[in-house]
């Protein structure tokens, strides 16, 4: 999870929906000027047949913005609401067409007079013709899933891209991981392996000797049978061969001995490089803590490592110290001043805590920087390391 990319992630969430919404306004605004002046363009047609009086204004204005919106592609496939109004200069409406009485009654009297309807269509052209033109484009129509989809859909590849990389990059520290471990095993078995053959070397050597013990024996017996003159040298030998005995055990412990060091020193190499680990990872836990945590204090590497080496108990006072002066340094209650630095200009100041606890801090603006961190015996050194800086 350490490379999963949350922010891509967050990113994404964010960013679809308010590109989503700028993209369905902005398009919305485009396709009503766009409709609005080809409605303009096109919603009279040819005048000629509106001033000899053989058609009424409005019924031509009506077939033909019916004919620009039917033959739109766009509207047709997404089905797009254009609400559409044409009216005179005199704020009557003319598009669309609102039937009175009047109209039923010349209907039905079947009367037609030319001349009367090209005066009026003249009338209206002369007063002038103003569109509006309103495009509804709503959240769950066609047009508006399409831009959404489109928008989710590069999200979701922008996402799978960084996931990628973050996959291919675990996946890299893994395998190194496992190289490590892999030669360390190998090492050791190699170890173990060098320290058998000793084992082996020191046995079959033994048995070398306890065999010519035994010859030397036998043949020690056999010459005191033969001559008892003799004794004296054959007793010396024997001496000197319980002398290579004992040299011999003697050198079978110094080995055992440096085979058990040898163990011993793998054991402690082991444990060390665990400890190594743990006490990284607790010194970059404890970093990030007080980063989030402390926003007006700094933390330095110095008083970190005087924190990790504190008790349980000592460390719970000095992080309420530490969060007095995240929240209100004057509350804190200073021992003393301390003079830091090698030609002292500095001035750093000293706090109690838990008895035995020492904490050294200076102020910046805006900021409290903790310098040290330690206790009464690990004093003297602070104090040296102070006037050092």
């Amino acid at each position: 999870m350490r490379h999963f990319p949350f922010k891509v992630v967050v990113f994404c969430l964010v960013i679809t929906p308010i590109l989503y919404t700028i993209t369905l306004s902005g398009y919305r605004d485009y396709l009503e000027k766009k409709y609005l002046l080809k409605i303009e363009n096109g919603f009279i047609g040819d005048s000629s047949a509106l001033l000899n009086g053989s058609v009424q204004i409005e019924d031509r204005i009506a077939k033909n913005i019916q004919a620009i919106i039917d033959q739109d592609t766009l509207i047709r496939i997404a089905e797009l609401d254009l609400e559409v109004q044409v009216t005179e200069g005199r704020g009557k409406i003319i598009y669309p067409i609102y039937v009175g009485t009047d109209g039923f009654q010349e209907d039905s009297l079947g009367y037609y007079d030319a001349q009367a309807v090209a005066d009026k269509n003249f009338a209206i052209l002369n007063s002038g013709l103003k569109v509006n033109a309103v495009l509804h484009l709503d959240h769950g129509s066609f047009l508006a899933n399409c831009i959404f989809a489109l928008y989710s859909g590069i999200s979701l590849l922008i996402f799978f891209v960084f996931y990628r990389q973050g996959s291919k990059r675990a996946e890299q520290e893994r395998e190194a991981q496992n190289a490590l471990i892999d030669d360390l095993k190998q090492n050791l078995k190699k170890n173990e392996m060098h320290h058998e053959k000793l084992e082996e070397d020191l046995k079959r050597e033994q048995t070398e000797l306890f065999k010519n013990i035994e010859q030397l024996d036998k043949k020690y017996q056999s010459e005191q049978k033969k001559a008892k003159t003799n004794e004296d040298e054959m007793f010396n030998e024997i001496i000197d061969l319980e002398e290579q005995l004992n040299t011999y055990i003697e050198l079978k412990k110094r080995r055992d001995v440096e085979v058990n060091e040898l163990k011993s020193s793998l054991e402690k190499y082991e444990q060390r490089k665990s400890g190594r680990k743990s006490r990284r990872s607790e010194f970059d836990f404890i970093s990030k803590r007080f980063k989030t945590l402390y926003k007006h204090v700094e933390m330095s590497r110095k008083a970190l490592n005087g924190f990790i080496n504190l008790t349980e108990d000592q460390q719970i006072k000095a992080e309420e110290t530490i969060h007095q002066l995240d929240r209100d340094p004057g509350s804190v209650i200073v021992k003393r001043k301390v003079f830091s630095g090698k030609k002292h200009k500095a001035t750093c100041f000293e706090v109690l805590f838990a008895y035995n606890g020492r904490l050294y801090f200076m102020n910046h603006p805006n900021k409290t920087q903790v310098v040290v961190i330690g206790t009464k015996q690990t004093q003297t050194k602070d104090m040296e390391y102070l006037h050092n800086l």
